[in-house]
């Protein structure tokens, strides 16, 4: 009966640690507004959820102290890679944000807005806004769940025993390298229209300018750009967060596959 015991609380420990550190990163559950004791009963209540789904495939309580630790905090750094994985899918809608902003005149990159901050934008924080209901309001926010299950089956709790760890530990470097890659890719994707006319509305100023150089063609641009801008805005917008949605599932369900 005491092993059964020490072999249940063993599992919900393991299952707990690896899901409490992912939430720690995923959007929405790790914002500065959710308070600590939301966080922890959400870990809780996933645990809770995954716990009977997984302790067939994990070990037995390891006998040396020194193990079960080791274990532990490889716990924690596989919860928050999940975590930060997430994030890095997400994340690429403020960032086409930030190159949208940039192209139809709301921010400089020399003149940083002093409220903001110099690394943000109008727009990125606006799409940071819009982030947590796209995600929570979607089925996206269940993806996140399926890859923490997964992974249980995926990357074995007793990693550092098995004599493949090299292999997986490869793979989840080549893992992190393709996200941040399409991350990228998605946030060139989304700005993609805004690129494209910015590139053409700067070269056209450019003759401008070299035709009638007395004139200050940047106040007169300027009101232009961004009203031109805000109409596109307007009506790319549906097609921005569509194509951001597909985009994101895909890349999360490419990590629910694995």
């Amino acid at each position: 009966m005491n092993d059964l015991l020490t072999g249940v609380v063993f599992d919900f420990l393991i299952v707990f640690v690896r899901v409490s550190s992912a939430v720690m990163l995923i959007p929405g559950f790790s914002a500065s507004g959710v308070p600590p004791m939301v966080r922890i009963g959400l870990s809780l209540a996933l645990t809770t959820m995954i716990a009977p789904l997984v302790a067939p495939g994990l070990p037995a309580m390891p006998s040396q102290p020194a193990t079960l630790i080791a274990m532990i905090l490889l716990q924690i750094v596989i919860g928050l890679s999940i975590g930060w994985l997430t994030q890095a899918v997400l994340v690429s809608l403020p960032m086409a944000g930030q190159a949208i902003s940039y192209q139809i005149g709301l921010s400089s990159v020399l003149l940083p807005s002093t409220e903001l901050g110099a690394n943000s934008t109008l727009l990125s924080s606006l799409f940071n806004l819009i982030l947590p209901v796209l995600f929570f309001g979607t089925s996206l926010i269940m993806l996140p769940l399926l890859s923490l299950t997964n992974s249980f089956h995926l990357i074995p709790v007793d990693l550092l025993a098995h004599t493949g760890d090299q292999r997986i530990a490869s793979g989840l470097i080549r893992l992190v390298v393709r996200t941040v890659g399409s991350e990228f890719v998605v946030a060139i994707q989304i700005a993609a229209p805004f690129l494209v006319i910015g590139m053409i509305w700067q070269a056209g100023l450019g003759l401008m300018a070299r035709a009638a150089p007395q004139l200050q063609i940047f106040f007169v641009a300027a009101p232009l750009q961004i009203l031109a801008g805000l109409v596109l805005l307007a009506v790319f917008l549906g097609a921005i967060l569509g194509t951001w949605q597909h985009a994101a599932g895909a890349m999360l369900m490419h990590y629910v596959r694995l």
